[in-house]
């Protein structure tokens, strides 16, 4: 929607709706002053009342809420809203207002519980009205993606230019609050080979069937669209590198079951997979995280289909660490002298192993020891 000078206020003339939820008259009255000339602000005294007005109010678009109400304090109204059979009110922004001394303790439970940001108390006006307008505008930009031209037509989730979008938000969002950032680059093997072999209807299906997998597979704050042709991203803000090389792995497995037929004939299917990863309290960029998980990818596509390989972007430079997930790639490295080897890498080579070691003898298994 295109927006007119004033802050919050679109060209149809009607300010975006804010719900501030707090015990406390003083914050309420406070944050009602600064925010209602640019907003038309909402006001709750604790989470049951904050509730029914987010019930009764389609028209809310972002909620600010305290954590110690009476009734019904913030944590249980984060979950309601997470909960909410209407998709709206799930979607729905949660601002946490928070205290300085209990901040970092409680932002990690709140962000597990689906919190979208935090304001810290004491805040300062202009801190509370860049939210708010961050905040509405990015539910507004939500509403209408689907009749934007940031989605891709066959799969319905985001195009390319969609997806860098989001990274950006999502990458100013995760260094704003020093947490983990993922991405995963998958690119389905052989794709140009199989287009020439199965045609385009059997190609799209393909697509369809991976973005379904891909879609079913992510939490509500991660993002998955269609990179290009035959490359999906799935972006994964507060994601640690342990649980990406897992999701990665699980899913081009179940690529790999995915089985169709053609002309009565069966068709194998493989996607790789190209993981980036940055650490919390390091501020990264988009562009380098997704050259990264370029370059991951490549180094999984040289080692065969199906493969994972991941690289940690390490921050100051953006230089790039690799974490070598492959059995043979592992193997060349201790060759070559690589003695550091990480709990990472062998947790995910032993992972590789466990069918071959299923099929081994005693003996041979004692062998390995």
């Amino acid at each position: 929607m295109t927006q007119n000078t004033d802050v919050g206020i679109p060209v149809d003339g009607k300010k975006a709706r804010i719900l501030i939820a707090d015990d406390s008259k003083i914050v309420r009255v406070t944050a009602s002053k600064i925010l209602a000339t640019q907003f038309d602000v909402v006001l709750a005294e604790d989470g049951e009342e904050a509730w029914e007005k987010i019930c009764q109010d389609t028209s809310i678009q972002v909620v600010f809420t305290d954590l110690g109400m009476p009734r019904l304090d913030g944590y249980g109204l984060i979950q309601r809203i997470r909960q909410a059979e209407d998709e709206g009110i799930r979607n729905q922004p949660v601002i946490v207002i928070t205290g300085a001394a209990e901040e970092e303790g409680v932002r990690r439970k709140v962000f597990e519980l689906g919190a979208t940001d935090f304001i810290t108390k004491p805040f300062k006006s202009t801190e509370i009205l860049a939210r708010a307008e961050a905040h509405a505008s990015y539910r507004r930009d939500k509403e209408s993606l689907q009749k934007s031209a940031d989605v891709d037509l066959l799969t319905g989730t985001l195009n390319r230019n969609g997806l860098n979008k989001q990274l950006d938000k999502d990458v100013s969002f995760v260094n704003r609050h020093a947490e983990n950032m993922a991405v995963i680059l998958f690119e389905l093997d052989n794709f140009k080979a199989i287009y020439k072999k199965i045609g385009e209807q059997a190609a799209n299906r393909i697509i369809k069937q991976a973005s379904t997998i891909l879609q079913n597979a992510i939490r509500k704050e991660d993002s998955v669209g269609r990179y290009s042709v035959e490359k999906f991203l799935i972006v994964l803000p507060m994601a640690k590198a342990e649980g990406v090389i897992v999701l990665a792995k699980r899913l081009c497995e179940r690529i790999s079951s995915f089985k169709m037929t053609v002309a009565g004939e069966p068709f194998a299917i493989s996607m790789s997979a190209g993981i980036a990863t940055a650490r919390k309290g390091n501020t990264f960029t988009a562009k380098g995280l997704l050259h990264s998980a370029e370059q991951a990818l490549i180094n999984a596509k040289a080692v065969g289909p199906g493969e994972v390989q991941i690289l940690k972007l390490e921050i100051g430079n953006e230089e790039e660490t690799p974490i070598l997930v492959s059995v043979d790639g592992l193997l060349d490295a201790i060759n070559k002298g690589k003695t550091d080897i990480s709990t990472v890498e062998l947790d995910a080579v032993v992972e590789r192993l466990k069918p071959l070691i299923a099929l081994m003898n005693e003996t041979q298994r004692q062998q390995l020891l």
